[in-house]
């Protein structure tokens, strides 16, 4: 039988491993340094890029001359610009990882049905839907709209939909981004059915009343 001595040195190596293997998941699924205004500011840079108009223009020149364009101050754009080159191609992807791993980690762990970020545009649309009992639609829907928010900060706009246990759809609704951001996660249980569903857009509720379109 192992001297106790070699028992702490086996625990405390387990430990090690565990902080190792979880350590590089969060590191990778860390949200980008980058707001929704940046992403759409790069995204409109580079379709600016794209103009027959902008090509000919000296490449010396062209920043000062988009960013005089957009409306923007120059810095602006050229932080816009450094952000969005080092977040890359994956942004988008790294974006879905954090969400999904914020609705995992909450009250809806386990009945996520889709999500998906829709990053081709400058205007950002992160879509998220679930499965549900019906009774707590507005706190689950709370509950979505700021996990999205909150791991896809690119996002302008969170959709967010639940089916029954049948698969019909029940309810939906639409949020800008920056009002779900206000919400505190803490205080969805008191604030959702009261406070927080006045801050979506569009809601039917079958519940309720208004069922959405299938």
């Amino acid at each position: 039988m192992p001297s106790r001595l070699v028992r702490l040195a086996l625990h405390a190596a387990s430990v090690a491993a565990l902080v190792v293997s979880a350590a590089p998941l969060r590191a990778l699924a860390a949200p980008p340094e980058l707001t929704a205004e940046e992403y759409k500011l790069f995204k409109e840079y580079q379709d600016a890029l794209l103009d027959e108009r902008v090509q000919k223009i000296p490449a010396a020149k062209r920043i000062s001359a988009i960013a005089k364009n957009f409306g923007v101050k120059e810095k602006e754009l050229t932080d816009a610009i450094a952000k969005g080159e080092k977040a890359g191609a994956g942004v988008v992807a790294q974006c879905e990882g954090e969400v999904k791993l914020l609705l995992e980690a909450g009250a809806l762990k386990g009945r996520i049905k889709e999500l998906k970020v829709d990053g081709s545009a400058g205007h950002v649309v992160t879509f998220v839907s679930w499965s549900t009992a019906g009774d707590k639609l507005e706190e689950e829907a709370a509950t979505a709209a700021l996990a999205a928010v909150k791991g896809a900060p690119i996002s302008s706009t969170v959709a967010v939909w639940a089916y029954d246990a049948a698969g019909t759809k029940v309810f939906e609704a639409k949020i800008a981004a920056k009002a779900a951001a206000t919400f505190k996660e803490e205080r969805i249980p008191m604030f959702a059915a009261a406070r927080y569903i006045k801050q979506f857009d569009d809601v039917k509720n079958t519940y309720k009343g208004t069922p959405p379109s299938n």
